[in-house]
Formats: C-alpha cells, sequence, structure tokens
C-alpha cells in the first residue's frame, strides 16, 4: 500500500482559497478533490507524483459533488498546484527517503519476524514495465483486513460483500480492507447488524433503480440510521406490559388501514 503526506499548514495554505473562488466552489470540497490527487499520484508506481487514469466523475461520486464541480476544481487547479497532470512540488512534499526510514523498517521486520501470516512490505518506488500501473492492496489483505475473524457476527455471510463495497467507496484506487472491516463492525455494533444488512440492500436497491445517485460511504451510514430508525418505531418496548404490546399493535394496524381507506368527499 502506497503512502503520503500531508502537511501541517495543508489546510489554511492561502492558495485553496485562492483556487476555491476561482473555481467558485466551497473550501472544502477543494481540500477534498487535492487529497483525492494525492492519493492518485502516490499511489502510480510508474511515475509517482503524476495523475493516473484520473476520473472526474469518479471523484464525484466518491465526494456526492457534480461531476462539473470536481472539473473547475481541477481547472482553477492548474498553475496553482498542477501542471498538467503533475503535482507541484511533490518532491518537496513527497520525499522517497527521510530520516529514520531505516529504523523504521528495521522495526517493522522486528513486528512481523514470528507472524507467518504477515505481509510482504510493499516497495512504493520499485520500477515498473507497465505504462501505468496503480499500486493496491497487498497479497492476502482478507487475512489483513480482519484483526479477527473474517465474518462479522450478524452478518450471515454477507461480510465480504459489505466490506468490499465500503472499501471502495472510501479509495476506489487503493481499497483498504482493514479500515473496511473496522468501519463495518463499529456500525453493527452501533447500530446493530440487521441495520447495516437492511440499510446496504436498500442503497444497493436505490441505486439500481436510479433513485440513489450515488453510492457512498455517507450514502451507506443514511440508509443504516434510517433502518435502524425504522426497526424501532415498529417495535414495542420490551418493558411494556402484555396490554400495552396488544395496544401498540392494534394502533400499527389501524395505521396501516387508514393509509388505504377513502377519504369521504
Amino acid at each position: 500500500m502506497s503512502w503520503v503526506r500531508l502537511w501541517g499548514d495543508m489546510p489554511t495554505d492561502p492558495k485553496f482559497r485562492v483556487i476555491a473562488k476561482k473555481a467558485g466552489r466551497p473550501l472544502s470540497e477543494v481540500l477534498s478533490v487535492f487529497v483525492f490527487m494525492l492519493t492518485n499520484a502516490g499511489a502510480n508506481a510508474t511515475e509517482r507524483g503524476e495523475l493516473c487514469n484520473w476520473s472526474d466523475e469518479d471523484v464525484a461520486a466518491a465526494l456526492d459533488i457534480e461531476t462539473e464541480f470536481v472539473a473547475s476544481i481541477r481547472d482553477a487547479m492548474q498553475g496553482k498546484t498542477l501542471d498538467g497532470d503533475r503535482l507541484r512540488a511533490w518532491d518537496k512534499r513527497q520525499p522517497k527517503r527521510e530520516d529514520g526510514a531505516a529504523e523504521r523498517a528495521k522495526a517493522w521486520r522486528e513486528r512481523n519476524r514470528t507472524q507467518p501470516n504477515a505481509p510482504k512490505r510493499p516497495d512504493a518506488d520499485s520500477d515498473s514495465d507497465s505504462e501505468c500501473e496503480v499500486l493496491g492492496p497487498p497479497e492476502n489483505s482478507e487475512q489483513v483486513a480482519a484483526s479477527g475473524p473474517v465474518e462479522i457476527s450478524g452478518l450471515n455471510g454477507s461480510t465480504q460483500m459489505i466490506v468490499e463495497q465500503f472499501a471502495a467507496w472510501m479509495n476506489p484506487w487503493a481499497p483498504d480492507l482493514q479500515s473496511a472491516h473496522r468501519s463495518v463492525a463499529d456500525a453493527v455494533q452501533i447500530y446493530g447488524s440487521q441495520a447495516v444488512r437492511d440499510g446496504f440492500a436498500e442503497l444497493k436497491a436505490d441505486h439500481t433503480d436510479g433513485k440513489v445517485r450515488a453510492m457512498t460511504v455517507k450514502a451507506f451510514y443514511g440508509f443504516v440510521r434510517t433502518a435502524k430508525e425504522r426497526a424501532g418505531t415498529r417495535a414495542a418496548p420490551k418493558h411494556a406490559s402484555a396490554s400495552e404490546r396488544k395496544i401498540a399493535r392494534q394502533s400499527a394496524i389501524l395505521k396501516s388501514l387508514e393509509q388505504y381507506a377513502e377519504v369521504p368527499q
């Protein structure tokens, strides 16, 4: 997996405000698009620092904004943070080597020496014969991804599908299955496995039907919360008495019948 660096004053760098004003877009969108550019250029094994297979449409879908907004931001970046497809000051901000790299590599080897299934350490600066090779996740990524059982309790065999989709939403160029697995597990702990399964299924269905333009992490959580709230309104309180639960069921039935009753003119 490739890595990139962010510098301390990046969020307050004046040039991003200039870009935002020129593109007519919020500063938050400009910074988000630039971070996508950093990860894209950092994953380019042939020429790090240069955009590779960049797609305004894919980035727009990931950020849940319009494609033309991403295009206008990219155009406004020319001469400020971009020279063509090359990120400016890349060699300054993203050096190939830095102080302490050898010590960190040695520590990494020590940590993984006793682990039989430890992944090989990726070399982001290795040469490649392909025209534009993008570095993906390490080998055995699914073993690395789950710190514990691969299957998340309560998802009934759908863990792999949900985790892989979640990882693609987080970063379409270099999906991080380990982070995605943790996020989905957290969602199950917060909202419950039933809400996660239902929310994911409804998001996929609405996207297929054209009701949802883009499937994103934000959309996933929105659908999961809705599924959780809907389940909560259907269920009577556990501490309610038998008569109270009976009244709650009768009220629910009456409410559903009222939706189909004809209103007198």
